[in-house]
């Protein structure tokens, strides 16, 4: 279990108004009703060998050296998930959370799209949804050995739960796309602590292949 740092504290102290029941999966698109949530960490470099690089994304420049970088943080149900739950308020993300956020999530349209799609349904407002992000983000250890040399999803999973001991294999899972490492998705409850993941991370739906390649960080 990760040691819990002042920051963290006053960040769980965010939820004291919305731990309670969750959805189960019966309320849809409420803000606030979910079950637990999934942090999306991208391999960068299979984001920039396609979409990416056509979109000349600036964290695919050859000046940048990136493996994995936030994509999101997404409320799910047990089975399923909610989505652009509505708000009093337009879904806007201010520019100086834009701002604190670029080290880890360059693109200013995917911070405005999560948020949009999936930090509406958390509850909390783009600020404090974005600090939760971060504080998720930096408990989770990049494994210390090269990513390149592992061939399957087992490896990389297992990879991530030596660099971090306080994760257990049911609470995380790895995505891929065109046999290249895609993400990797790490769940935690509604109060963020660590805890097994839900149908929708389902390793066989998510990366149901044996052999996957990494594409290397570093041109």
């Amino acid at each position: 279990m990760p040691i819990l740092r002042p920051r963290h504290a006053l960040i769980l102290g965010l939820f004291a108004c919305l731990v309670g029941d969750a959805a189960g999966g019966a309320v849809r698109n409420v803000p606030g009703a979910f079950d637990y949530y999934v942090l999306v960490l991208t391999w960068v470099p299979t984001y920039c060998r396609a979409e990416g690089g056509k979109r000349k994304d600036a964290q695919c420049s050859g000046s940048q050296r990136h493996g994995f970088l936030l994509h999101g943080l997404w409320p799910q149900f047990d089975k399923g998930w909610p989505q652009n739950c509505p708000t009093k308020k337009r879904p806007w993300v201010p520019e100086d959370v834009i701002d604190e956020m670029r080290d880890i999530m360059p693109s200013k349209n995917l911070m405005i799209h999560e948020y949009r799609v999936h930090g509406t349904c958390s509850g909390l407002d783009p600020k404090q949804y974005f600090a939760v992000s971060r504080d998720l983000y930096e408990r989770i250890e990049a494994p210390a050995r090269t990513l390149e040399d592992l061939d399957s999803p087992e490896e990389i999973e297992r990879a991530f739960l030596d660099a971090n001991p306080w994760l257990e294999p049911d609470m995380i899972a790895v995505s891929c796309r065109r046999a290249n490492l895609l993400d990797v998705r790490v769940c935690f409850g509604r109060d963020l602590f660590p805890r097994p993941c839900g149908a929708n991370e389902d390793q066989k739906r998510l990366c149901p292949l044996e052999t996957i390649s990494v594409p290397p960080a570093r041109p």
